[in-house]
């Protein structure tokens, strides 16, 4: 689920979803930004092969498989139907995007394209969007995947697209194993409160978020108003 989920976000939303957004900006800036030099060492209005295959490599494939896992992870704790994928781009945006990308403030490519407001919302919709998109692959996967067994392998296919993305490919291994191992020291056992497991656990995820909002508001502010 997490792999197909994340190669499929990555080429779909995240990969073409970014390229679509520099080339906006650079668009809408001004003249004085064209042929800059962005924090990646582009030139701004002028699309290359070369740049469009970085973008893949190190935001891409990256941003999709980081968003499966994390979706692996808090899927429980996340809204029921057809909430559930903008929630999780949501959560993403707050968690990642002032820090890591895509609205880290020191980022000195704000400096050069405008609007600041643009650049904002443009890149707020693309992870609302891709949330959407995680979400609904996985659930996809989930339906129509069956158990492991020597009539069903060709099923688990889609796993050599980890190769894409090596470090996710290891994750992927080790993962596997410790969940082999854990089923067989570990019986599975149900909660006795699963409804106040539940709630407890989007609680916590609430709680992180809401501490997390004042600096990314701060983040917000600060481009728009470049």
């Amino acid at each position: 689920m997490a792999t197909v989920a994340a190669v499929a976000s990555a080429f779909l939303v995240a990969w073409p979803g970014g390229r679509l957004v520099m080339r906006i900006l650079a668009l809408t800036s001004p003249a004085s930004a064209q042929g800059r030099l962005t924090e990646a060492q582009a030139i701004v209005g002028l699309p290359t092969v070369g740049g469009t295959l970085v973008l893949l490599i190190f935001a891409g494939l990256p941003a999709g498989f980081a968003a499966a896992f994390i979706y692996m992870l808090i899927r429980r704790w996340l809204p029921e139907g057809r909430w559930a994928g903008p929630a999780l781009g949501v959560v993403l945006l707050l968690v990642f995007g002032a820090s890591v990308e895509p609205l880290r403030p020191e980022n000195i490519d704000f400096d050069i394209v405008e609007p600041g407001w643009l650049t904002v919302v443009l890149f707020a919709a693309l992870a609302v969007f891709h949330g959407a998109l995680v979400v609904a692959v996985a659930g996809t996967v989930s339906d129509r995947l069956l158990p492991l067994s020597r009539t069903t392998w060709k099923s688990y296919l889609p796993l050599l697209a980890a190769i894409l993305f090596p470090p996710a490919g290891i994750v992927l291994g080790l993962g596997a194993l410790l969940v082999l191992a854990w089923s067989k020291v570990v019986p599975a056992t149900r909660s006795r409160h699963p409804r106040a497991a539940l709630w407890a656990g989007r609680g916590m995820l609430l709680l992180a978020s809401l501490a997390l909002l004042p600096t990314f508001v701060g983040a917000v502010a600060s481009i728009a108003s470049r």
